[in-house]
């Protein structure tokens, strides 16, 4: 070790000694897009912004682009109740979503204020089929309540002026974050398989649930 590195070391180290309360804080989460306000966010990993959302630094995933495959045959009923829309989906076993049905489930992610439709990433969109394969079933549909998919910056700005807890830098703008409940299973079976399947950002709240495919990232509000 050279005697610069062991320097610089420890200039970093006195450094961050001197910066008052560096590590205890607890972050602020945004309620609507992926973290309880004043909730504290678990396994970390990336800087976040005081709405709990990874910072530009550290907002591209890591995760491999490869496809879903349903290990079994099921279907998906998703339903948004603020636009009444139903979309029902079925797979087959060792087969994932044909072109088709891509588009329509982009389509019903869609951002139903402004009617604007953004391709859902490949990442998020392959951990929430994983979750509804988890407790999909043969003789009947899993059933999907869809409360935010994609939302465009005009809505997230719309939002933000009515709301000091909507993120500036939301995933959900990004097209990388999904809050759903499935109505037929309790929310903390859906979370606790959430925190299990998803390697980003899992929020629980009361009647939903928060994936991303953001940095790593676990909290309840």
């Amino acid at each position: 070790m050279t005697q610069r590195s062991v320097l610089t070391r420890r200039a970093v180290f006195a450094g961050a000694l001197s910066i008052p309360g560096t590590g205890i804080a607890a972050p602020l989460l945004d309620l609507t897009n992926g973290g309880g306000l004043f909730s504290k966010p678990s396994g970390q990993s990336g800087a976040l912004d005081l709405f709990g959302e990874p910072s530009s630094a550290s907002r591209d995933s890591n995760r491999s682009q490869a496809k879903f495959r349903a290990s079994h045959p099921f279907q998906i009923a998703l339903h948004n109740p603020n636009t009444h829309e139903s979309l029902t989906v079925s797979l087959r076993a060792n087969a994932g979503l044909n072109v088709t049905q891509t588009s329509q489930i982009h389509r019903f992610l869609r951002d139903w204020r402004r009617n604007e439709i953004k391709e859902i990433d490949n990442n998020i969109l392959k951990t929430f089929l994983e979750i509804c394969d988890h407790f999909g079933r043969d003789d009947s549909p899993v059933r999907v309540q869809v409360t935010s998919g994609y939302r465009s910056k005009a809505t997230n700005d719309h939002l933000r002026r009515s709301s000091q807890n909507v993120a500036r830098n939301s995933l959900h703008v990004q097209a990388r974050a999904i809050d759903f409940s499935l109505p037929d299973v309790p929310i903390s079976a859906l979370a606790r398989t959430a925190r299990r399947i998803c390697p980003g950002g899992v929020g629980r709240y009361p009647s939903f649930i928060h994936i991303d495919s953001g940095p790593l990232r676990r909290w309840s509000a």
